[in-house]
C-alpha cells in the first residue's frame, strides 16, 4: 500500500465531534471535597456563565494503545485535566484510541474564568458522543467534573457550565448530584471581566489555612445568597467574601476601589484569579473597560454577556 493510501485509510477511520462550553466565574464558594466519590465532591456557591468560551474538537481513531495530544489555541500543551477526562472515558468503554483534542478558546487560562472546566466539559461531551452516541449528557459531564476534582483545578465550574445563566449552587456535587438554582437577570446585562494568571487554584484548594478560612467565611455568606437569590445579594456577599479571605492582590483591590468610586458597585473579585468582574449596562461597559485597562493589558479586559445556555455538542 502506498503512503497516500495509508493516509486516506487513516483519515477515513478518524471520527470527529465538536462542543462549545461557556466560561464561568465564581464570586463566592464553600468547599465540600471530603468524600471518596469525586462526583459527590464540589462546592456550594454562586457565580455566572459568560458568552466567552471554548470550542473543543475531539478526533479519534482506533489504535493499539491510548495516545493523547492536545492543542490549546494552536499550541501543543500537556493538558492534565483533558487527559484525565480521556483516560477515564476510554477506560469506561474499554477502548484504546489515538485521540487529538483541539481547544480554541477566548478564555484566559489560569485567570479564574473557568477555562479548565470548559475544556474538560467540551472534551467529555465530544468524546462521550464518539464513544457512545446515546450517552446521557449528565454521565458525560460527570467525567469532566471528576477530572477537575482529581486535579484540584475546580469545584463547581463544570456543574454550573452545564446550566448557564447566573446561579447559586445549593447542593455540592457534580452533574446528577449537585443542585443549582438560577438567579434572574435583565436581558440587557453586560459583564466586563479583567484578569490574568496569578493565583494557582490547586495551591489554594490544597492549603489547609486557606481552606479553613474559605469555609468559615463562605459558609454563612453562601447561605445568605441561597436564602435571597438576587444579583444584589450575590454581589454584596461576594465582595465581603473577597475582602475577608485575604486573597485579593493589590491591583484587584485598587481596581475595585476605583470602580466603586465611579459608581460601578456591582463588581467583585473572581474566584480564584488575579481578576475582577463588573455587571453593568451596555452604555456603561466602555467606561468600565477603560477603568480596568489601567490595571490590566487591554487584551486581558473583555466585555461579554451572560451565557443563557450551558455547554453543548455542535453539529
Amino acid at each position: 500500500m502506498e503512503v497516500t493510501d495509508t493516509l486516506t485509510t487513516q483519515q477515513d477511520s478518524m471520527r470527529t465531534a465538536r462542543a462549545f462550553v461557556p466560561g464561568h466565574v465564581t464570586g463566592i464558594f464553600r468547599i465540600f471535597d471530603e468524600y471518596k466519590d469525586p462526583l459527590r465532591c464540589g462546592s456550594i456557591g454562586a457565580g455566572f456563565s459568560v458568552s466567552l468560551g471554548t470550542f473543543t474538537s475531539v478526533s479519534v481513531m482506533d489504535y493499539p494503545s491510548l495516545e493523547i495530544t492536545t492543542d490549546y489555541n494552536k499550541e501543543r500543551v500537556d493538558a492534565k485535566v483533558t487527559k484525565t477526562v480521556i483516560q477515564r472515558l476510554t477506560e469506561e468503554y474499554e477502548r484504546t484510541l489515538k485521540v487529538h483534542v483541539d481547544h480554541n478558546s477566548s478564555l484566559l487560562s489560569g485567570a479564574g474564568f473557568g477555562a479548565s472546566g470548559a475544556g474538560a466539559l467540551g472534551t467529555a461531551l465530544a468524546l462521550g458522543h464518539l464513544l457512545d452516541s446515546d450517552i446521557e449528557y449528565e454521565k458525560a459531564a460527570g467525567f469532566a467534573h471528576i477530572a477537575e476534582i482529581m486535579n484540584h483545578t475546580g469545584l463547581g465550574d463544570v456543574l454550573s457550565q452545564t446550566i448557564g445563566g447566573i446561579e447559586v449552587r445549593i447542593r455540592a456535587g457534580g452533574p446528577g448530584i449537585g443542585v443549582i438554582q438560577n438567579i434572574s437577570y435583565p436581558d440587557s446585562l453586560k459583564v466586563v471581566v479583567a484578569g490574568s494568571s496569578g493565583l494557582q487554584t490547586a495551591e489554594v484548594l490544597t492549603n489547609s489555612g486557606f481552606r479553613a478560612r474559605i469555609n468559615s467565611i463562605g459558609d454563612k455568606l453562601v447561605r445568605k445568597v441561597i436564602d435571597s437569590p438576587t444579583i444584589n445579594t450575590f454581589i454584596e456577599c461576594s465582595r465581603k467574601f473577597a475582602e475577608q479571605i485575604g486573597l485579593r492582590t493589590a491591583r484587584v483591590k485598587q481596581a475595585l476601589d476605583e470602580l466603586e468610586e465611579d459608581g460601578f458597585t456591582n463588581s467583585s473579585m473572581v474566584m480564584l484569579g488575579d481578576s475582577v468582574f463588573c455587571f453593568c449596562d451596555e452604555n456603561e461597559a466602555i467606561s468600565v473597560k477603560k477603568t480596568l485597562s489601567k490595571y490590566w493589558e487591554l487584551s486581558e479586559v473583555s466585555v461579554t454577556n451572560i451565557a443563557a445556555q450551558g455547554g453543548r455538542l455542535l453539529e
